[in-house]
């Protein structure tokens, strides 16, 4: 009998641990069934917010390097401010009218630029004063602002070519017509009596002296892009690097033709902007310096 009683609790003792092994391993998998989904969810979102929250930083880091570059001033040393009074306080002693310098490196180019409230005074007018026929100095329109911060800003200049003995002013411009030597001859140079300008040759178009592109004013970043475009698809020669762009600024040295002289050679050069100088003048600085012709 206690034999038998002894078994018994034996076999209850078993089937509770078993009943509670089950209970346990029940458990584990109703956990399981409840973890599953929320794990899946999680990575499905997580999946889903991956991209969005790389793509808000790249964004944030892109746009932070524009700023800085879009914020990184040019600025004037005083070398080149010591260099700019000397050479307007020698200019303005023989011409009160002197308002900047233009060269281009590599060639002839290499002249003082004036400007009055009229387009006529100097096309006969030298800058020291004398009047002499297909002479005369490079000069300004005079619509145009003589801090070179228009849109498009105008010098004009004799090309003496075979008229004169001397044929510097802006004969060389119209050697711009052929394509290797324009671009062999990339950059000008605008000094004025607070900073200098860089630009590079952009194109060039050969035109009636009554041209329509002969525009000072525009009522909008879209107007002038449409003429720069215009003026483009009508180019003689171009810089293919150079990209349109409606805040870019533009100089153009026009000259007469020596076979006509009712042609114009209308050279465009980009204004380099000041976000951009400090990259340009790291790679073409020997290529910008001043060597006198005249």
């Amino acid at each position: 009998m206690t034999e038998n009683f002894e078994q018994y609790e034996e076999n209850a003792l078993e089937n509770q641990s078993n009943e509670e092994n089950t209970e346990e391993k029940n458990t584990k998998k109703i956990n399981w069934k409840i973890v599953a989904p929320i794990l899946i969810l999680i990575l499905a979102t997580l999946a889903f917010l991956f991209p969005m929250l790389t793509n808000s930083s790249n964004q944030k880091d892109a746009k932070q390097e524009t700023q800085s570059k879009t914020t990184q001033a040019y600025t004037v040393s005083q070398e080149e401010k010591e260099y700019l009074k000397k050479r307007f306080d020698e200019l303005t002693k023989i011409n009160q009218d002197a308002i900047a310098y233009v060269y281009a490196p590599g060639t002839k180019l290499d002249e003082p630029v004036v400007q009055t409230s009229d387009n006529f005074t100097y096309l006969d007018k030298t800058f020291e004063g004398e009047n002499i026929p297909y002479l005369g100095t490079v000069f300004m329109d005079m619509d145009n602002k003589k801090d070179f911060n228009d849109r498009l800003t105008w010098l004009f200049g004799h090309a003496r070519g075979s008229k004169v003995s001397d044929n510097r002013m802006f004969n060389d411009v119209n050697y711009y017509d052929k394509q290797e030597y324009f671009d062999q001859h990339k950059y000008v140079v605008i000094e004025t009596p607070t900073r200098k300008f860089y630009y590079e040759v952009a194109f060039m178009i050969i035109v009636p002296e009554d041209t329509a592109f002969y525009k000072t004013e525009f009522k909008d970043d879209d107007e002038f892009l449409q003429q720069l475009t215009e003026v483009k698809s009508q180019a003689k020669v171009f810089n293919k690097d150079i990209k349109l762009e409606k805040t870019d600024k533009y100089l153009v040295l026009s000259t007469c033709r020596e076979e006509d002289e009712t042609i114009r050679s209308n050279l465009y050069v980009r204004q380099i902007p000041d976000k951009e100088l400090p990259d340009f003048l790291a790679k073409n600085k020997d290529k910008l310096g001043y060597v006198k012709t005249r």
